[in-house]
């Protein structure tokens, strides 16, 4: 079906049968007498993805089955079986979820869930976007990156093409990560497998215009590879350009190893937050893996930095008249940064061109990445905090006790139930939303909808929301202890702890001690709530 991109987002190429005259042998069949084939979404190099319904259960899923080709030759064969570990192991709500895999009279296949929505190589094609959106994007992609990384695991291909952005009820861009076939192992990872001869040197792996320059060198690769192709995908998105560039795929291969780092502001000079961000894309493209960051959760939390005090930029920079605080807060911004590039005895950047942008722009900055489709409003400083402290807050209340809107009571009841949530059953949910703004329990729900289904960073954002509506809905019963329990996560926790220390203060440290008590064996986890529970007290 060419031009389509549905599901995993693959349009249709390179294929065996361009024509109708050519029909297609896979559509029709059944795989393992479990999965009838129904239509094809898209081709790649090695591999054609198919619409297909599980002959038994009725519903419908995406399914990868290699060429003929590929699929007789043992090195594709363990490559496709590798695939199928790899995302078997990465539950999580930014990368694909796998659900079967098999062979089926010789044809080795992968059973994913059907998704909707477009890769980001088709919304890169409408231009560079703003800035909000940009690091929206960017953050779950490294959410992900991090997961994976955490798990021993290496991407090796990131780019556009395998970043999905799945329709939702919300209509917020929601990242999915997609095509592990390219992964490896990392070294003392559990779940390491041996180098195959797809790491052997002298083999290129990746995507030319995304590959790292020690790919391009055939060399061996580990996280930093990953977060160098992040940090081409964020220049890209940024700014509509690819960093790097050439007439064939040597010249590319040439540019990322010997070509500079690129200017923010040379290449796009409206970009306003182009000198905070630099240091980002200058450290996750540096030449040497060594000068970048370690790995996707580090840059993830640079990022953060940098978005926490913009946000306390925005605030200021609300008073024109006070717009030369705003420079000063961008440039406490870099330092944040720089502060956080070097720790660790990390090298410091070879270069740096911090553009501070004129004091009329501070508050388009800050405000321009704060996170797609959450309120705004900056969390509270500590000097803030100390302020609301004196003062009266206000009561906590469950908002259930008042008789709950029609439109809700579905997903309510299924959540009371412990039945699986569908993103179907969020619509209704976020139309209600749109027609009742100043109603905090639509946000409510989908907090709770988002931790039941373990879309943790989801689930924050969405009760941070809800709080931010109406302070007194705090004392919903599930609020508090969905967000302690993303405070432990790898990846969400930073956020969680932030949102419990904004929305509840002091009142939640009887809950994290109690927390403390449950997972005292776990030394890790015990020492992120020991590090709340001080921060709640202060």
């Amino acid at each position: 079906m060419p031009g389509r991109s549905d599901s995993l987002g693959r349009t249709a190429g390179g294929d065996l049968f361009p024509s109708d005259s050519v029909p297609d042998p896979y559509i029709g069949r059944t795989l393992d007498r479990r999965y009838e084939i129904v239509e094809r979404l898209g081709a790649g190099g090695v591999g054609f993805i198919y619409r297909a319904k599980h002959a038994q259960l009725g519903r419908l899923v995406a399914i990868k089955v290699l060429q003929e080709y590929a699929a007789t030759d043992p090195d594709w064969r363990r490559r496709f079986a590798r695939e199928a570990k790899a995302l078997s192991a990465l539950s999580h709500p930014n990368v694909v979820t796998v659900t079967d895999s098999g062979i089926d009279d010789d044809v080795p296949y992968l059973v994913m869930e059907l998704l909707e929505g477009k890769t980001l190589s088709e919304l890169i094609k409408e231009g560079p976007m703003p800035p909000a959106r940009a690091l929206h994007i960017t953050r779950q992609v490294l959410r992900g990156l991090a997961f994976a990384h955490g798990k021993g695991i290496v991407h090796r291909d990131l780019k556009p093409a395998n970043v999905f952005l799945q329709a939702l009820p919300d209509q917020t861009d929601h990242v999915r990560l997609l095509d592990f076939g390219m992964v490896k192992f990392l070294e003392g990872s559990g779940s390491r497998s041996v180098l195959d001869s797809f790491t052997r040197a002298g083999l290129v792996c990746g995507t030319p215009a995304y590959i790292s320059p020690e790919q391009g060198r055939a060399e061996p690769v580990d996280a930093t590879t990953d977060v160098y192709s992040a940090g081409v995908i964020l220049f890209e998105l940024l700014t509509g350009r690819q960093p790097f560039g050439g007439d064939s795929v040597l010249d590319v291969l040439h540019s990322h190893l010997v070509e500079p780092i690129p200017s923010l502001a040379d290449t796009r000079p409206d970009l306003s937050v182009a000198g905070v961000l630099q240091p980002v894309i200058d450290r996750s493209l540096a030449k040497a893996p060594a000068e970048r960051f370690p790995d996707a959760a580090s840059m993830l939390e640079a990022l953060e930095a940098i978005d926490a005090v913009s946000q306390k930029a925005r605030a200021t920079g609300a008073h024109p008249w006070r717009a030369v605080v705003g420079l000063v807060t961008l440039a406490a911004a870099l330092v944040t940064v720089f502060t956080f590039m070097n720790r660790n005895d990390a090298r410091p950047i070879e270069r740096a061109r911090p553009v501070l942008s004129p004091p009329s722009n501070a508050p388009a900055t800050s405000a321009s990445i704060a996170p797609s489709g959450i309120s705004s409003r900056p969390l509270a400083t500590k000097a803030e905090a100390q302020t609301n402290a004196e003062r009266p807050r206000v009561p906590a209340r469950d908002p259930w006790q008042d008789p709950v809107p029609r439109a809700l009571r579905p997903l309510r009841d299924r959540l009371d139930r412990g039945k699986r949530i569908s993103e179907g059953s969020l619509r209704p949910v976020y139309s209600f939303a749109r027609q009742h703004p100043a109603d905090p329990r639509p946000w409510l729900l989908a907090g709770r909808a988002y931790a039941q289904l373990d879309w943790r960073s989801d689930s924050v954002e969405r009760y941070l929301r809800a709080a931010r509506m109406d302070p007194g809905c705090r004392g919903d019963p599930r609020m508090l202890a969905d967000l302690l329990t993303a405070a432990v996560h790898p990846v969400a926790g930073r956020a969680a702890a932030k949102a419990i220390d904004e929305v509840y203060g002091a009142e939640a440290i009887p809950a994290v001690e109690k927390e403390l008590d449950r997972w005292a064996g776990d030394r890790d986890t015990a020492a992120r709530l020991a590090r709340l529970r001080e921060s709640l007290a202060r």
